[in-house]
């Protein structure tokens, strides 16, 4: 009978030890679904970060080539400008 007492003592000290692995268990599944709902929340503003920084790019882009475009209309009336005189001065010196 002190045998069966034994062994149930042993047992029930068993089910105390597993219980507090259960408990200490579950603390740690709380902090890694917290970890992955952090994670989540990061990769959201991630990608809204680089659709911003995307779209910035896209102005910058835009913004640089207006000078570009600009002197390249200069460019093209100059070069208007000089064959009109050009033309202009052979057609007045002919006549």
């Amino acid at each position: 009978m002190e045998e069966i007492r034994l062994i149930l003592e042993r047992h029930e000290q068993e089910i105390i030890h597993l219980e507090e692995e259960i408990t200490d268990l579950k603390e740690v599944q709380r902090e890694i679904k917290s970890m992955n709902e952090t994670l989540v929340e990061l990769a959201t503003e991630l990608k809204h970060t680089n659709e911003h920084l995307s779209r910035h790019e896209t102005k910058i882009e835009s913004m640089e080539s207006l000078p570009r475009a600009r002197l390249q209309q200069i460019i093209t009336a100059i070069i208007a400008a000089i064959a009109g005189g050009i033309i202009s001065v052979i057609i007045g010196g002919k006549i």
